[in-house]
Formats: C-alpha cells, sequence, structure tokens
C-alpha cells in the first residue's frame, strides 16, 4: 500500500475558507489533514474539522494537536465523539502536551502522568463507561458509538512509551532519518509489549517539516528557524544522536526565547531567520535532510521514495506556515509530487 501522505492546515482563517482549503487537499489526493489545536492563534479546533467533515467525503480530519490541559479530558471526549457522528471513520484525536495552547495562557504544558490519565479517561468516556472524578463517578450519556481514535504526539521517549501503552497510534517528531525512526519504534514497542498490546495494532506517523520551493538552497533557508528549533529543545538531541548528528559546539542566541510565541510559530519571521542566520550552510543541510521534505518537488520525491523504503508508511507534512495554508506545497503535491509518486 503506498505510504499515506496528511498536510497541516492551521485553522488561521474563516471556518468556511479553512473547509475549502481542506477540500483542495482532498481533490490534490491527501490522505488526511491536520488542524491546529492553539486557542490564541487560530481558530476553534473542533468546530472547524466538523465543517471540514461535513464538506468532504473521504479525506481524513485530525486535531493536531490538542490537549488536556486548555480542555478538560472530559471535554474533549464529547468534542471527539460528536465529530466522530459527523463523518464515522473520518474523525481522529491526536492529543499532546499542548505547548503553544498552554504557555500563552501561562499554564504548564501537560505531564506525562496527565497525558496518559487523559488518553485512558478519553477512550473510557467514549466508550460508554463511567469515570471517577474524585468522589464523584459519571459517565458520558452519548457515549458507547464508535469512538474517534486517539493518537499520542511524542516527541521524548518516556511520552512514546505510554503511547504505546494506552493510545491507538502516534504522531512523531524524530525527523524521519532511519536509525530515528527505529529507535522511537522500538520505545513504542515496548511500551506496548509492557501493556500487554500488540505494537502492530499501532499506527505511527512521522511528521515531515515540509517547505518545497524551486531552489534547493531557498528551501533550506526558509527552514532554517525551524531546524535552529530543534537545536533549542533537548529532547530533539537524543534524535540528532541517534541520527549521527552533534551540534554541541554552536551557540545559540538568547533572542531565539524572546521570540512570540516560540520559533516554529514565530509571528515576526524575518527576526526569527535573523536570529538563527548563526548555522552553518552544512549544518543547516544536515538537519533538514533529517527533519523532512525540504527542497524542490523532485528532491521530496526521492526523499519520499527514501522513506517507503525505511519502512515508513504514514506521514504528516508540517510547513513552516502557521498563519496562512500551504498553497505552495498543496500544488507542488498535486502537480508533480503525487504524479511522479504514481498516485
Amino acid at each position: 500500500m503506498a505510504i499515506k501522505i496528511d498536510l497541516r492546515v492551521p485553522p488561521c482563517k474563516p471556518v468556511p475558507e479553512v473547509t475549502a482549503f481542506v477540500k483542495e487537499c482532498e481533490d490534490a489526493g491527501f490522505d488526511g489533514v491536520g488542524l491546529l489545536d492553539s486557542q490564541m492563534l487560530e481558530r476553534d479546533v473542533f468546530i472547524s474539522m466538523a465543517h471540514a467533515l461535513m464538506n468532504t467525503s473521504k479525506i481524513q480530519v485530525s486535531s493536531a494537536v490538542t490537549n488536556p490541559v486548555t480542555r478538560h479530558p472530559s471535554v474533549l471526549a464529547s468534542a471527539a465523539q460528536t465529530v466522530a457522528e459527523v463523518a464515522p471513520g473520518r474523525a481522529n484525536v491526536w492529543i499532546g502536551r499542548g505547548y503553544s495552547s498552554a504557555n500563552v495562557v501561562g499554564i504548564p504544558p501537560a505531564t506525562v502522568r496527565q497525558m496518559r490519565d487523559a488518553v485512558t479517561m478519553m477512550k473510557q468516556l467514549m466508550g460508554g463507561d463511567s469515570v471517577d472524578f474524585g468522589d464523584i463517578t459519571s459517565r458520558m450519556k452519548h457515549g458507547g458509538g464508535t469512538p474517534a481514535p486517539v493518537y499520542i504526539a511524542a516527541t521524548g521517549p518516556r511520552v512514546m512509551k505510554v503511547a504505546g501503552e494506552v493510545a491507538d497510534g502516534t504522531v512523531l517528531m524524530t525527523g524521519i532519518h532511519p536509525k530515528a525512526v527505529a529507535e522511537a519504534q522500538e520505545i513504542i514497542f515496548d511500551g506496548a509489549k509492557a501493556a500487554g498490546r500488540n505494537p502492530d495494532d499501532l499506527e505511527n506517523i512521522f511528521t515531515c517539516t515540509t517547505i518545497i520551493r524551486d531552489n534547493l538552497k531557498e528551501a533550506r533557508e526558509v527552514a532554517r528557524p525551524l531546524a535552529v528549533q530543534r537545536l533549542m529543545q533537548p529532547t530533539f538531541k537524543r534524535w540528532l544522536s541517534a541520527s549521527g548528528m552533534d551540534f554541541s559546539e554552536f551557540e545559540l542566541p538568547r533572542g531565539l526565547w524572546e521570540l512570540y510565541p516560540d520559533v516554529p510559530h514565530a509571528e515576526d519571521w524575518e527576526k526569527a531567520r535573523e536570529l538563527c542566520a548563526f548555522l552553518p550552510d552544512d549544518a543547516l543541510a544536515q538537519l533538514c535532510d533529517s527533519m523532512g521534505l525540504i527542497g524542490t518537488p523532485e528532491y521530496c520525491v526521492e526523499r519520499i521514495k527514501e522513506a517507503e523504503k525505511a519502512g515508513l508508511t504514514h506521514l504528516y507534512l508540517m510547513t513552516d506556515q502557521s498563519y496562512e495554508f500551504a498553497t505552495g506545497e498543496l500544488a507542488a503535491f498535486r502537480d508533480h509530487i503525487f504524479p511522479a509518486l504514481g498516485r
């Protein structure tokens, strides 16, 4: 079966416009879309999902990603069950720690324990079971139907292990280097086995930073802030090391931590690129290739073929745009990449 390919779609415009772009993704041949959930940056994810599902026919629509700190798990369960009723089999809940949602309102992101408890509670409620909330036991009146699958978005090994234990699948931020992929899958496998589950029942989706331009160097320059962000977060060091890369020699400018709301979602994108200019071109090229699909359409076709050979079955394309639709990448896949892949 051909590798599945989903595209990130920010709910950055009025809902009818978001749905119109999702319909374009469906017509172009994408298997799914992931709609961001960041309440101060984008429109509401579940309203956007429902409208998109009602106006498409086959594309998968996922929350990419929601979290259990700005939304109580019971609220998430109800929202997930509701969108699942709109288009049975096409709605998916991807849940993470909630950095961009939590940071902007002054609360900490979810802990690993919160992630585990939230997913367990959501699946119980959607399945029609009763759940203890302290001294109160409750059930969701509309639970018991076909629940939306719940995937855990994970970068670190502890969350990956939890995903193997309780989730229906994972959305991984390790990059797509074969050695990093193999290490992450082993952690998930161990978590599933420890919980008495069959690891083959879980779907692993690998997030691909995706920036497509007519010129390889230009694409890498656009990706520069996203590459530098990998160096800022300690969790990524494991996957860079697994991929045979070490960038400890570089000193990161302090201003990177002052960008609002953070580097990958920076409103002042030009300032972000300026602060990231310290990274040499050869290091940038290494990072870009490990992160995903960054280059010309022809280059990206070869990268996808390499990913398939390495055993990846599902890619989630995350572009550099948080406040605009990825029209360029959509056109590149529709007009060049999908035809070259025989789709």
